[in-house]
C-alpha cells in the first residue's frame, strides 16, 4: 500500500483547521506554515561556480552564502512537488545600477518538497538555465539604459553586461515534457527553456534587438518596452492544455517623473498562443487595473502597486498575486470579460496608461477582478515579499512563496513557503 506523501497530510490538516483570520468578502480561509529552507550552500544551486568565487562574493558584500532565493516564482508539479525559480542571483543598490558580488551566478529551476516534521523546504537537484550549447547563463542586464552592472558594494568597478543575460521571474511547466515557459525583467522577456534546461528562443517587444547565444525574435507588443526599470514581465499563467499563456507586467509603464504615469494603476497584459513554443504568437493584449494604495494598511503609492505572481485557474480566469507595502491580496481575474486590445484602434497607444483615462468613454473594459486572500489578516504572514504563487490539485489550496533576495543586507531570513485553503474551490 502506498504511503501518504507529507503534502497529503498538510492538505488533511488544512481542512480539519479553524479560521486563522478573514479578508472582507473573501470568507474564511487557513494558513499552514511558514515552511523554511534550512541554511544551504549557495553552490547547491550553482555547482558550476568555484568555492573561491563565493569567498570572493563574500568579500564583495555579500554578507552570507547560505540564504539562497527560491521563490521568484513558483509551479505546482502535483504528488506533493513544486518547482521554484530564482532571479538574476545576489545583487545589491548602486547609484543607478546594482552591484553583483557573484557574477556568474545562473538562474535555476529549483525542485522541491514541503516537509511537515519541522516545516522545512527539502531542495532536490536544480535545474540550470543554459544557452543551447549548455553554457550557464547568468541574470547580468542586457543592454545601455538598464541597470548599470557592478562587481562590489563600494559600486566602484563596472561589470560588461550581458546580451544574454536573464532576470527570471516566474514560470510555467509545459505539458507532455516539452520544458518550461518563463518570463523575465532585463529587455523584458518571455522564454522558452527546454527540459535540460538550455533556453532555446527568447521573445521580446518589437524594436528590441540584441545578439545573444540563443535565437532572440521581436514579436510581443512594442509598448511592454516601456517598462519601468527593473519592473518587467513578473507573472506567468499557462492553461492546462499548455497551448495559452498570459504575461503580465509587474507594474505600470511610463516613466514616474511624469505624473500621468506615476498615478498609473493599469498593468499591460499579454495572451500568447504557445502550442509551438518555438513560434509564439500574440493572441490578445489587456489592462489589469491594481487596487487603491490606501486599501494596505500601510502607506503606499500608485508606484508602489506591483503584481508578482500568477497562475491559471480555468477559462481564461488566472489568479494574480498583487502586493504592496504591509502585505498582499490574491485576486481571480477574467480576461473573457476584458477588451481586447489587439481589437482596439488605440489599444497600442501608451496613453491609455495614464492616470485619469476614461475607459468607458473609449469602449474599455479593464480586466475584472474579485478578491480571494489578504494575508495581512494572517499572523502566519510577516512578509510582503511574496513572489510565487501556485494552485494545488484539490483546485482549492494555494501555495505561496517568498523571494528573501538571497540575504543581500545580511537581514532577511531564509527563503520560505505556506499553503492557504482558500474558503471555496475554484475548480
Amino acid at each position: 500500500m502506498r504511503r501518504p506523501s507529507p503534502l497529503f497530510w498538510t492538505l488533511s490538516l488544512l481542512a480539519l483547521l479553524g479560521a486563522q483570520g478573514q479578508a472582507p468578502g473573501a470568507g474564511e480561509a487557513q494558513v499552514v506554515g511558514p515552511y523554511a529552507l534550512p541554511p544551504t550552500p549557495i553552490r547547491a544551486l550553482n555547482p558550476h561556480l568555484r568555492e573561491a568565487e563565493v569567498q570572493e562574493a563574500l568579500r564583495r558584500g555579500w554578507p552570507v552564502a547560505d540564504r539562497p532565493a527560491i521563490g521568484s516564482g513558483l509551479a505546482y508539479l502535483g504528488g506533493g512537488r513544486f518547482l521554484g525559480l530564482t532571479d538574476r542571483g545576489p545583487n545589491g543598490d548602486c547609484p543607478g545600477g546594482k552591484f553583483f558580488p557573484l557574477p556568474r551566478f545562473a538562474p535555476a529551476l529549483v525542485p522541491f518538497r514541503l516537509d511537515e516534521a519541522g516545516r522545512a523546504i527539502r531542495l532536490e537537484a536544480p535545474l540550470l538555465l543554459r544557452t543551447p550549447g549548455g553554457s550557464p547563463l547568468t541574470g547580468l542586464p542586457n543592454r545601455e539604459g538598464e541597470d548599470i552592472p557592478f562587481a562590489a558594494a563600494d559600486c566602484k568597478e563596472k561589470l560588461p553586461l550581458d546580451p544574454s543575460g536573464v532576470d527570471t521571474e516566474d514560470l510555467a511547466v509545459l505539458p507532455g515534457g516539452k520544458g518550461y515557459l518563463l518570463v523575465e525583467e532585463n529587455s523584458p522577456s518571455l522564454l522558452y527553456v527546454d527540459p535540460r534546461g538550455r533556453l532555446l528562443v527568447r521573445y521580446t517587444p518589437e524594436g528590441v534587438r540584441f545578439s545573444a547565444r540563443y535565437p532572440v525574435r521581436d514579436i510581443l507588443p512594442k509598448v511592454l518596452a516601456l517598462r519601468r526599470n527593473n519592473r518587467g514581465l513578473e507573472n506567468l499563467a499557462l492553461s492546462g492544455d499548455g497551448k495559452t499563456a498570459w504575461a503580465i507586467l509587474q507594474s505600470p509603464i511610463g516613466s514616474t517623473r511624469d505624473p500621468a504615469y506615476d498615478a498609473s494603476l493599469v498593468a499591460r497584459a499579454v495572451r500568447l498562443d504557445v502550442s509551438d513554443p518555438e513560434r509564439v504568437r500574440v493572441t490578445g493584449m489587456y489592462l489589469v487595473p491594481f487596487s487603491d494604495p490606501k486599501d494596505y494598511p500601510k502607506p503606499n503609492r500608485p508606484r508602489d502597486m506591483k503584481y508578482s505572481a500568477a497562475t491559471w485557474v480555468d477559462g481564461e480566469k488566472i489568479l494574480l498575486l498583487e502586493r504592496a507595502e504591509g502585505g498582499a491580496r490574491v485576486y481571480l481575474v477574467d480576461f473573457a470579460q476584458a477588451t481586447d486590445l489587439l481589437a482596439h484602434p488605440k489599444g497600442a497607444s501608451p496613453e491609455l496608461d495614464k492616470a485619469g483615462t476614461d475607459y468607458a468613454a473609449l469602449g474599455i473594459r479593464l480586466a475584472p477582478r474579485r478578491l480571494l486572500l489578504e494575508t495581512w489578516r494572517f499572523p502566519a504572514f510577516d512578509t510582503d515579499k511574496l513572489e510565487g504563487l501556485a494552485l494545488l490539485e484539490d483546485g482549492r489550496t494555494l501555495a505561496i512563496v517568498d523571494d528573501n533576495d538571497f540575504a543581500i543586507t545580511g537581514k532577511e531570513g531564509p527563503s520560505r513557503a505556506w499553503l492557504v485553503r482558500l474558503a471555496e474551490g475554484l475548480r
